[in-house]
């Protein structure tokens, strides 16, 4: 009797999934907790590995499809085979077993861009490798751990190509006139009203970034509050204290600004909290959880650190460093993005100053960093000095509280980071 393997429930209230990469076909003998595709869900790219050993005799799935969870996405014949002796990515990457009632004919090799691989990607990446009918194999990677970034596949496309000595060399096309996008656009080519188009299927995860996005946009009333401070004085200690720690760990600002934050939020708990309109109640929270926006190939990601309000500096920077690996590596999970009170973004890492944070529902606050550059100020004494201003952009929902207590709130951060020995008496 056949066995069924349904797409499992991913835990977190999650309903369904896009398959990024089945890594299975059918007719191929599986071993058991062999990895059958990769999908991503909510924020997290997942492996779902096997259940049985055996012979899966129908993948009911193919990449790109949006899959319910308690759908159907393997069957496997009605007999347990041997358990494969070799590893998961040899099992993979293994031609499918033949028996006295297997069919003779190999099915057609797979062209080069879609036969599986085991080289270091994003799945965004191994989509746009796709697409432009690139073997990640051939290209070289220059991320993290020779991990391929999408640069690694736009530059190995732009890579002049062999000359064509042999006659039967295929003729170079004609380059059109139209100048074309320094990126490829991605998506199924079509046409509408006014010329070609591209339509690409949205991700799981910018799904899940716009429902988020609408639900805070039309949920809570954000206002923000923009502000600025001096930052001389804590970039020269972060220097030093780096130089003295061998920069094990190394004190960025943010760790000084996470840090200010926590004790802003002591004197000001309602920023560390949520608004419950249904039931008429503010719900302030007795833990400190703030997460970190990161910008990465597969979209926003907001790792949370937990209780962050009990950490010094050297642990908080550590907890940066920690998040900042597994994110790199996409070595996280769902769990890693819930539970925050409190988010920190910063857009000064891309060259912005001034920026309107969406808040992260149902929190009722986001701090926006900008970037921070020297600028001459004016001091108490009327004296021309200059200073390394870093600008500070909080969005806040307005039903929780007021501007006032806002500016309030910004002044309190502010003062611990314009006077960085504040730190040593909290």
């Amino acid at each position: 009797m056949a066995r069924e393997f349904t797409l499992p429930d991913l835990g977190e209230g999650i309903t369904e999934a896009q398959i990024i990469r089945v890594l299975i076909q059918s007719g191929e003998t599986i071993a058991l907790d062999q990895p059958l595709m990769e999908v991503e869900t909510d924020k997290a790219a997942v492996e779902i590995p096997s259940p049985f050993e055996g012979v899966a005799d129908k993948v009911h799935v193919s990449e790109g499809q949006t899959v319910n969870v308690g759908d159907v996405i393997v069957t496997f014949d009605g007999e347990s085979g041997k358990k494969s002796t070799g590893t998961n990515k040899q099992a993979a990457n293994a031609p499918a077993a033949t028996s006295a009632t297997a069919v003779a004919e190999a099915p057609p090799a797979a062209p080069p861009s879609q036969q599986r691989t085991t080289t270091a990607a994003a799945p965004a990446v191994r989509k746009l490798a796709r697409e432009m009918g690139i073997a990640l194999d051939t290209v070289t990677g220059t991320g993290p751990g020779g991990r391929v970034t999408k640069d690694d596949v736009t530059r190995h496309n732009a890579a002049p190509a062999a000359p064509a000595d042999s006659p039967s060399a295929a003729p170079a096309p004609t380059p059109k006139p139209r100048p074309q996008p320094t990126m490829p656009l991605p998506g199924v080519p079509g046409t509408d009203k006014w010329g070609p188009i591209r339509r690409d299927k949205i991700t799981q995860i910018r799904k899940t970034i716009a429902n988020q996005m609408s639900l805070s946009a039309f949920t809570a009333v954000h206002v923000t509050h923009n502000d600025e401070v001096d930052i001389a004085e804590l970039d020269s200690l972060r220097r030093e204290l780096s130089a003295l720690t061998n920069n094990d760990p190394k004190l960025t600002v943010m760790t000084f600004v996470i840090r200010a934050t926590c004790l802003a939020i002591r004197k000001f708990p309602i920023f560390n909290a949520s608004f419950d309109q249904d039931n008429g109640e503010i719900v302030y929270k007795d833990y400190v959880n703030i997460g970190i926006a990161v910008d990465t190939e597969r979209g926003l990601i907001v790792p949370v650190i937990r209780n962050v309000d009990t950490l010094g500096l050297r642990d908080i920077a550590f907890q940066l460093r920690t998040l900042a690996d597994r994110i790199r590596t996409n070595q996280f999970a769902i769990e890693d993005l819930r539970g925050g009170t409190f988010t920190i973004t910063n857009v000064g890492a891309l060259g912005g100053s001034v920026s309107t944070p969406i808040i992260n529902y149902p929190e009722v606050a986001i701090l926006g960093l900008g970037r921070s550059k020297w600028t001459p100020v004016i001091d108490e004494d009327g004296e021309i000095d200059k200073g390394l201003m870093l600008p500070m952009n909080l969005s806040f929902d307005h039903r929780a509280t007021d501007g006032a207590n806002a500016a309030r709130f910004c002044g309190e951060i502010i003062s611990y980071l314009q006077h960085p020995s504040k730190f040593m008496l909290d």
